[in-house]
């Protein structure tokens, strides 16, 4: 079972699921390479410089070989645990609220909930822009930055789920599947005046429910009336 599933409430549905750019990554592990190459270098020609030198009862270069075989194996490890780092980063849009996820063994999770969000700010470079990452930093009432999700990929797809969650958040459309609701006050004409009735009544049900607007109730209503 993935962390996330853990997180979630009863009947609480993942909308989007995303995580840094790659260039984040590739970044944190190029760096690391480069470096490893200078301390292979470097311990090569130390020891081809110092090899006549004893100390420790071995050749000084052999040492400085050594210590820089060591560093690089850390700065090796150092690589690895920035995966696991990378792959572990969650930023998670559900019907209800927008969750950040961190850590590897030790998680890290901040949550906003959707009618607690005021504000979404996006912060994108030149770079960002071709290469399509940002940062994303969420507002609440008190227009402090809750949760920073910094060069995530596909920033305006992330923004977009959100602002159209709390859309449906906001108009109780919670977990439920909008298509579903369409589908559903899709009225056909009614055979008797009964039926009429039992139809209207559904639909102010759903206008009661947050599910129709008032408009939408309106238009409804005017549709059924003109099929008689």
């Amino acid at each position: 079972m993935a962390y996330i599933d853990e997180l979630l409430a009863r009947d609480e549905k993942v909308l989007y699921d995303g995580r840094q750019h790659a260039f984040v990554l590739i970044g944190s592990i190029l760096t690391e390479m480069i470096l490893i190459a200078v301390l292979i270098a470097a311990g090569v020609a130390a020891r081809a410089a110092f090899d006549n030198r004893i100390a420790l009862g071995m050749p000084v270069g052999q040492l400085i070989l050594i210590a820089c075989g060591l560093i690089s194996l850390i700065v090796m490890i150092s690589a690895f645990l920035d995966f696991l780092r990378w792959n572990n980063e969650q930023y998670i849009v559900t019907d209800q609220r927008v969750i950040q996820i961190r850590g590897v063994l030790n998680k890290d999770v901040i949550d906003s909930s959707l009618d607690k969000i005021n504000d979404v700010e996006l912060r994108q470079s030149w770079l960002g822009r071709i290469f399509d990452y940002g940062t994303i930093e969420i507002l609440t009432a008190s227009d402090v930055g809750i949760n920073e999700m910094r060069r995530m990929a596909h920033p305006l797809d992330f923004k977009r789920a959100m602002l159209e969650a709390k859309h449906n958040f906001a108009r109780g459309f919670g977990y439920l599947d909008p298509a579903a609701v369409a589908a559903y006050t899709q009225a056909v004409a009614p055979a008797t005046p009964a039926d009429l009735q039992q139809t209207l009544q559904k639909l102010a049900d759903l206008r009661d429910q947050g599910l129709l607007s008032s408009d939408e109730f309106e238009a409804k209503k005017r549709d059924l009336l003109n099929r008689i």
